[in-house]
């Protein structure tokens, strides 16, 4: 996700610029990756769907008359440029839209050049060392039946995993790909245990993850834990799909009770979402008489890993009204759809009073693949996108509730239109983190009158685009919510 930083990061020495940078500090790309060996950031492939958006902070005293110059530092190319009219020396940003077919692929360094009005002065900015990244890791699927990418392939050491594989450890073995890049890592995921991501060992070969007992006994037990990969590169592109999964059976700690039973499940190890037909998934639990007597409670959780990211939570304490009698848990069907794609996990603690008495071992399934997007966000009190007149308070905008959201999810709210025939963007862009907002309920941000000001008479773009905790940024399909247009003032007043 983007940073408000203008100097450049701290990381290894950047590659020469054949200009001498002054004062002016760098420019910005929202969106772009975050720092690494040597570079300020990233531009996936996402990141140019719509043209690359940059944004110069003003930091000079600007007048009217001051031209910006977006440049490609290696030959001086200009790439966007901007003369300032009257009153819009008073911005406190300025920002671009740069076609993707005037960047490269590889090395691109960025600055940009402010001649001042009434002579040949002029300054130019820090650069910002950049890799434009265009390929995925793996590329293309090219098996759209079979499920998981075609392209990754892996093995495990051992598929039935008990106290002496355990104690050895297990080995996950991946194999070469295409588009394979030096600073590639994996990223596997066993049962609900994300292991630490691990750097590719070089192109072309294999590279290994070995877990040991603390590891396994993280994954949990149960006799169809799905282990898969995905791999993402350096400027945070992702290998679209994952691979497909491999279950294995684990029994290792103290996991005593048998796992839930999937009672609307039609094929083994699937989730089928036309099955449910809008309906709940229906769950049940079991123990013996002698296990789970009346007055004992279930606490049963469904964790859900939705292909987008993030986490969905369900969970319910359920009393043991009837001995040796199956007990009924629905999991809400927005709760199973937002993971299509994905799998889920349920699995449930046994009580007496306040004390544990044991824990069961762990169901799992794959959720039927859907297309899933993001709700584009919109203006409270506005149900035909128009917001006019202006208020002078600013107005809200409402970001729907996703069934996945977490209280460490980053956000960043847009608001961008493009001005007809030249590289001139207005945009307005609010990143923050979601925080302690209740489920359910949606999320409020105010933009301001003044920001509000600057696209009247338009017909700008409002969405918003997500990045979870952990889980590091996928395609626009999958991070970047539906696009609603709006229009902002009176018709004909903006440019």
């Amino acid at each position: 996700m983007p940073t408000k930083n203008s100097k450049p990061a701290t990381t290894k020495p950047k590659k020469a610029s054949p200009v001498k940078p002054k004062f002016l500090d760098t420019l910005r790309v929202p969106g772009m990756s975050p720092a690494f060996a040597g570079y300020d950031g990233g531009i996936p492939l996402w990141l140019l769907a719509r043209g690359l958006t940059v944004s110069v902070d003003k930091n000079w005293p600007a007048k009217p008359g001051d031209k910006i110059e977006v440049l490609s530092i290696v030959g001086m190319k200009v790439l966007a440029e901007k003369t300032l009219e009257p009153g819009e020396e008073a911005r406190s940003s300025f920002s671009f839209a740069i076609s993707d077919s005037d960047l490269p692929n590889g090395d691109l360094i960025l600055g940009y050049r402010v001649w001042y009005t009434g002579g040949p002065s002029n300054d130019l900015s820090y650069p910002l060392t950049l890799m434009v990244k265009r390929t995925l890791p793996a590329g293309e699927d090219q098996d759209h039946i079979t499920p998981g990418h075609s392209a990754l392939n892996f093995k495990i050491s051992d598929t039935e995993i008990r106290e002496i594989q355990a104690e050895r450890g297990v080995t996950i073995t991946f194999e070469p790909y295409p588009n394979m890049h030096p600073l590639d890592r994996i990223e596997c995921q066993i049962g609900s245990y994300l292991a630490p991501s691990q750097q590719v060992t070089g192109v072309g070969q294999q590279t290994e993850i070995k877990l040991n007992r603390d590891q396994i006994i993280q994954i949990g037990n149960g006799t169809n834990r799905l282990v898969s990969f995905q791999v993402v590169d350096a400027v945070r592109n992702v290998s679209t799909p994952r691979s497909r999964n491999i279950p294995v059976l684990v029994e290792v700690g103290s996991a005593n009770y048998a796992a839930p039973i999937f009672a609307t499940q039609n094929y083994p190890g699937l989730i089928d979402l036309e099955s449910l037909n809008g309906g709940p998934l229906h769950m049940q639990l079991f123990t013996y008489p002698w296990e789970g007597p009346v007055g004992y409670t279930y606490f049963v959780s469904y964790q859900g890993y939705p292909k987008l990211g993030g986490r969905v939570l369900h969970d319910q304490y359920i009393p043991i009204e009837a001995a040796g009698r199956p007990h009924d848990f629905f999991v809400p069907h927005d709760k199973v759809r937002a993971v299509a794609g994905g799998k889920v996990e349920i699995s449930f603690i046994l009580f007496q009073g306040l004390n544990i008495v044991g824990y069961s071992k762990i169901a799992s399934a794959t959720v039927q693949d859907a297309i899933i997007r993001l709700q584009a966000p919109i203006f409270l009190r506005y149900p035909s996108h128009v917001v006019n007149p202006i208020p002078t308070g600013g107005a809200a905008v409402e970001i729907p509730w996703y069934a996945w959201r977490r209280p460490t999810d980053n956000i960043m709210l847009l608001m961008r239109y493009v001005i007809p025939g030249s590289h001139d963007l207005i945009l307005y862009d609010d990143l923050f983190t979601v925080g302690q907002v209740p489920e359910g309920v949606p999320i409020r941000r105010l933009i301001p009158y003044e920001h509000l000001l600057r696209f009247n008479g338009t017909t700008p773009e409002l969405y918003y685009v997500y990045e979870p905790e952990n889980i590091l940024a996928r395609s626009t399909s999958l991070n970047e919510s539906l696009r609603q247009e709006v229009r902002i003032g009176a018709p004909g007043r903006g440019r």
